[in-house]
């Protein structure tokens, strides 16, 4: 799983690459201009940056030579149209870490995805264990007492982020964040069904209190106690 900001102001493209992306268990958000991609990878830190090179307001490159002259660590994939080596030449100058021209694939971009996640982090291999639960980052697998529980992809994105901070608690709104960004028609009632959905899933039928515990008035966090 990777944190992903896509920034394409193209509606159609944006909404597919998006749909595609996590479907592949990624995290990701959207911005549609150069300014509010900006703003973004100031409040958040992204895995991965996929950026197109022509935004309104301000350009994809012009973005991501900001983005790194401000220490800017996750990995720029470039989405243009621009086919020529010295429009190549000039992304990789100004930071960015591969080149993807359009038209092009899903199965691609995810492929790419991947390899950048590869290179910037170890979770392919590891293993997240917390009580009965194990997670592979890798293979998206997920067991509890060495049985296999199949996940829808948010289930998936959610308890993965609970299993790396286990014992935290996390509001609504940072939980609404990270799985959804910042679309504004999913609520924290959509919220409440998806973690019911995923209890029914990990925890034992007969068990006294779920794995997921809600801490009233403060949110939730994954337990065994």
């Amino acid at each position: 799983m990777a944190k992903i900001l896509l920034v394409e102001d193209e509606p159609e493209l944006a909404a597919s690459v998006r749909d595609w992306l996590r479907e592949d268990y990624h995290l990701v958000e959207t911005a549609a201009d150069g300014e509010s991609a900006l703003a973004a990878l100031r409040r958040t830190d992204y895995d991965v940056i996929i950026l197109d090179w022509m935004i309104p307001i301000i350009p994809g490159i012009e973005v991501c030579k900001k983005y790194r002259a401000s220490g800017g660590q996750g990995a720029v994939i470039m989405l243009t149209a621009k086919k020529s080596l010295s429009a190549k030449e000039s992304a990789f100058v100004e930071g960015a870490d591969d080149y993807l021209t359009k038209p092009f694939q899903m199965r691609e971009l995810s492929a790419r995805v991947k390899a950048l996640c590869r290179r910037t982090s170890d979770q392919t291999v590891e293993t997240l264990e917390y009580g009965p639960l194990r997670l592979f980052p890798g293979s998206h697998h997920v067991s509890i007492r060495g049985e296999e529980v199949h996940l829808a992809p948010r289930e998936y994105c959610l308890l993965e982020l609970l299993m790396r901070s286990p014992e935290r608690i996390f509001s609504p709104d940072q939980l609404l964040d990270q799985i959804w960004g910042f679309e504004s028609d999913v609520t924290q009632e959509t919220l409440r069904s998806m973690i019911k959905s995923l209890r029914k899933k990990i925890d034992d039928r007969d068990a006294k209190s779920s794995l997921i515990a809600t801490v009233h008035g403060l949110g939730y966090k994954l337990t065994d106690s």
